[in-house]
């Protein structure tokens, strides 16, 4: 999906002072810049952790949002919360924080992104004597990394306010807990979509352990399903549901029979699958006893004249594997 940034400013959350730095202005968004913040929106739009939250009603971000139209005072008001907070609570990392102006396919978007603080090295040339010395300086404030991933952050889409929030826990005051959703931004509380995917999975595998007792291999044969109808990185329900009656029509009754039952699992509203995570459900991993470890692609698990899994007389199972070229 087209993801186009519009203006960006940039807040310095160091808790080891007393105040935040905030910036008076936007930043100049070189081609350097852009990359950065696009793949840290890019990863965040598409990670299985976060959580789909909504707005409450009494949440101050919400009615900042709806009401403050300067981008650069708003960015303040968020950064300066948040610093309060974090400077009460000192288990909360330091942080720049990055506040995005942007669009996702025309649909426009905020991004709030804490990039906290990690240790890093860099040289520092000096002269002793006389002499250049070269050596070594701690930095204590650098930033994740284009190919690292942001830890904590908000996206709000502000078509319809609903927000993906990523979260950690700290100790707060004895507790853990989180900051994000309860203080900062005061959304609905969501079970991760990782978890939703999870329960998802479980839902199909089950349907179709249940229907056809004779499948060797329901886990994997549902995660392949769920990979393949995976689009944009999203998967509903009813496309499961769809899918299901399609491959293994017996399993689409006790399927929504498991999904009425799950406690995370919603009807309506696509779950987030990660790219990482297709690509491990469009493998299955077997491994011996001994620790031998052979990877499968899900497709073939089930084709005999690639694989076949023989049932040993001591109730174990042997995987005999066919065409091997050496």
């Amino acid at each position: 999906m087209e993801l186009v940034i519009h203006q960006a400013i940039l807040h310095v959350l160091d808790t080891t002072l007393d105040a935040p730095v905030l910036s008076g202005g936007v930043m100049e968004l070189t081609a350097e810049k852009t990359a950065y913040l696009q793949a840290h929106l890019e990863k965040m739009l598409a990670s299985d952790e976060i959580r789909l939250c909504q707005l409450l009603p009494e949440s101050s971000f919400k009615y900042e949002l709806e009401h403050n139209q300067d981008f650069v005072d708003l960015s303040c008001r968020i950064a300066g919360v948040m610093f309060d907070y974090m400077h009460a609570h000192t288990t909360i990392p330091g942080a720049d924080l990055a506040v995005v102006d942007f669009t996702r396919e025309g649909t426009p978007w905020l991004g709030v992104l804490k990039l906290n603080y990690k240790n890093g090295y860099t040289h520092f040339t000096e002269q002793q004597e006389g002499e250049t010395v070269n050596s070594l300086i701690q930095q204590r404030a650098c930033l994740p990394a284009q190919s690292g991933r942001v830890e904590e952050g908000a996206l709000v889409d502000l078509s319809d306010g609903s927000i993906r929030l990523l979260e950690k826990k700290y100790d707060i005051d004895g507790r853990k807990e989180f900051y994000l959703s309860t203080v900062i931004f005061q959304c609905s509380q969501a079970a991760p979509e990782k978890k939703k995917l999870a329960a998802l999975q479980e839902a199909a595998a089950q349907a179709v352990r249940e229907a056809y007792q004779e499948e060797l291999h329901p886990e994997a044969q549902a995660s392949l399903l769920i990979a393949s109808q995976a689009v944009d990185n999203q998967v509903s329900v009813e496309q499961v549901r769809r899918q299901l009656a399609e491959e293994y029509p017996l399993a689409a009754v006790p399927f929504d029979d498991y999904v009425e039952k799950s406690d995370v699992l919603e009807e309506t509203g696509p779950v987030t699958v990660s790219p990482a995570r297709i690509r491990r459900m469009e493998s299955r991993s077997i491994r011996t006893a001994s620790g031998i470890e052979v990877k499968i692609p899900s497709e073939l698990l089930g084709a005999e004249s690639e694989v076949e899994f023989l049932r040993d007389d001591d109730g174990t199972v042997s995987l005999l594997i066919k065409n091997v070229l050496l």
